[in-house]
């Protein structure tokens, strides 16, 4: 309750035990069942201020109700019937009895109901952090099969590639040089040179070496990335600023697999901001974590492409494999932390925490 609505409240309840005061005063001591109901009203703002205020506001509106009832008992009662005005003095004791007791039920309850309040809070909280841990461990899973797959389909196409290869040589040795089949010789070179690059691709990320953790400087290595997009950003009139954490201590990260992820994003952040933008590199600490963020200017993602974004071979774009953000994420995992993407403003926001 805000400040506003707990004056209001306590003005209501006040102004409540004066005016029933103020109807004794008014009503002719001949009335006595008038009397008798009036006294019993006092106990609906006592109970109301117990149940809202507890323990405390049940004594303060019985104290209120006994200091503006025992003038009226005093002049009126005590000297034309004095039974009654006992009775009425009994009736004041009461009021402390029940403002008390009810206060403390309402204190009970309200305890409970906060305890209540707060296991939901922690289970909804436990809920969304093992749907992101089942996520990251179905991901995971999906890219230890594929490296696995992946290592089996490199090895099957690298040798035949190798004998095509020398084949399309010998017989391009044996053309004359001005011969146009020469061309065609050339043109199965370089195709099968593409098609060992992608599978040279595929290698890298079925065999993804383990990270070689040394302390390292992160600001660091954040503005070796900014310094290597620096010119294609400003070609596409991109700018590129820092929020780094002063004197952060040096992370055991593989300082170069750490460069690749940051790069990976950097020209991610550029490719969806093709006529202008802005890309901002951050860091900070908090908890005993090491958070990275890159955030672009580049529109957001939609959320069916955010559910897909980490998956191999899923991929927006005309040209590429789709393996750019399937290594980050494996990088990360690789060095026990975690990456999350979430939409800002104006564009989209990666967060890379680590443990230190």
């Amino acid at each position: 309750m805000n400040k506003k609505n707990l004056s209001i409240s306590v003005l209501f309840l006040a102004a409540a035990i004066l005016l029933i005061s103020a109807l004794h005063f008014f009503t002719p001591v001949e009335s006595l069942v008038f009397h008798q109901i009036y006294q019993r009203l006092y106990y609906i703002p006592i109970i109301l201020s117990a149940l809202w205020y507890g323990w405390r506001g049940g004594l303060g509106a019985a104290i209120l109700a006994s200091l503006s009832y025992l003038p009226h008992i005093a002049l009126h009662w005590q000297h034309q019937n004095y039974d009654y005005a006992l009775n009425q003095y009994a009736e004041i004791a009461l009021f402390f009895v029940i403002g008390a007791v009810t206060g403390w039920l309402g204190d009970q309850k309200r305890r409970e109901s906060e305890r209540a309040e707060r296991i939901n809070n922690e289970l909804q909280t436990a809920y969304a952090e093992l749907r992101q841990t089942v996520g990251q461990l179905l991901q995971a899973e999906r890219l230890s099969s594929l490296a696995e797959i992946a290592s089996g389909v490199v090895h099957e196409i690298r040798n035949p590639l190798g004998a095509i290869k020398g084949a399309v040589e010998i017989l391009e040795d044996e053309l004359a040089k001005d011969s146009p089949r020469r061309e065609f010789a050339q043109i199965a070179k370089t195709e099968v040179e593409r098609i060992d690059k992608l599978v040279q691709e595929f290698f890298h990320f079925a065999r993804a070496k383990e990270p070689n953790l040394q302390p390292t400087d992160v600001n660091e290595t954040i503005r070796a990335v900014k310094l290597l997009v620096e010119s294609q950003a400003a070609a596409q009139t991109i700018e590129i600023s820092e929020e780094l954490a002063e004197n952060l201590p040096p992370v055991r990260l593989d300082a170069e697999q750490i460069k690749q992820v940051l790069l990976n994003l950097a020209i991610n952040a550029l490719q969806v901001m093709p006529e202008g933008g802005a890309l901002v590199f951050r860091t900070f600490l908090k908890d005993n974590k090491l958070y990275i963020e890159t955030e672009d200017t580049g529109g957001g993602i939609d959320e069916a492409v955010k559910a897909k974004i980490f998956d191999p071979f899923f991929t927006t774009k005309d040209k590429g494999l789709g393996l750019g953000l399937s290594v980050v994420y494996k990088i990360v995992s690789q060095h026990n932390g975690q990456i999350d993407i979430s939409d800002t403003s104006k564009g989209t926001k990666f967060s890379l925490t680590f443990i230190i």
